[in-house]
Formats: C-alpha cells, structure tokens, sequence
C-alpha cells in the first residue's frame, strides 16, 4: 500500500462516517462514486480530488457536489 492509497483510504473512511456511501468507480482513473441517498445518484470524484478537498478541510457533500 503506497502513501496515496492511504489518503484515499482515510478519505473514504471520513465520508462513511458522515453516512456517505463511497464506492469504487473505477480503478483504472482512480474515480469514487459518492452517493448521499438513492442507489442511482450520487457524484464521481478522483482521489485526488477527494484528498485535495480533505486538505482544504471541506471535504463533504457539498464539496463534492462543488467538483461538478
């Protein structure tokens, strides 16, 4: 496990804990599904964006929902 891995990791944790639900979206362009209700909607973000938005401490659904 490398050092992004960890930020992503800690990121992910951060949003379940605020009851978002994180799923991988695809590995290959390192993009996370962030749902906060409802199976079909929600918002894809990259890990970068989610660690940058960690590090501006607004790493939450309406930061997410800023990206788009």
């Amino acid at each position: 496990m490398n050092a992004q891995d960890t930020k992503c990791g800690d990121v992910v944790t951060e949003l379940e804990k605020q009851g978002l639900t994180v799923r991988l979206h695809s590995r290959e362009n390192n993009t996370w599904h962030i749902a906060d209700g409802g199976l079909y909607s929600g918002y894809v973000a990259s890990g970068e964006e989610l660690v940058e938005l960690k590090r501006t401490n607004n790493l939450n659904i309406r930061g997410i929902k800023s990206l788009g």
